[in-house]
């Protein structure tokens, strides 16, 4: 169960790094404007939250955790940190999203 704990969480942080670093790739090469960056990039951190957390409890009720009484509210604080992952990454995108300079 701890390795599909910290699985489930590093696959959501791997998911939520590379949506940041490409917007932050499309700003900083002015292919985007900032407030759209930013705004795609929220969009993006939501479906990242719900994908993630739809995914590690469908895989967790497939393996079986599901049926454990015990092992149910495991299940329910894997769910919820995959989302406090996607939504911390949100913060710390939309506070460091910085322009390119222009020379």
């Amino acid at each position: 169960m701890i390795y599909f704990f910290f699985g489930s969480m590093l696959f959501t942080a791997a998911l939520c790094i590379g949506a940041y670093r490409f917007f932050s790739q499309k700003i900083e090469q002015f292919q985007m404007k900032l407030d759209d960056g930013r705004g795609y990039y929220l969009i993006s951190m939501l479906l990242v939250a719900f994908v993630s957390s739809a995914l590690a409890f469908s895989v967790g009720s497939i393996m079986g955790f599901q049926a454990n009484v015990q092992q149910q509210d495991s299940m329910v604080l894997i769910v919820l940190l995959n989302a406090v992952v996607a939504l911390l990454a949100l913060i710390y995108g939309l506070v460091h999203f910085r322009e390119g300079e222009r020379y």
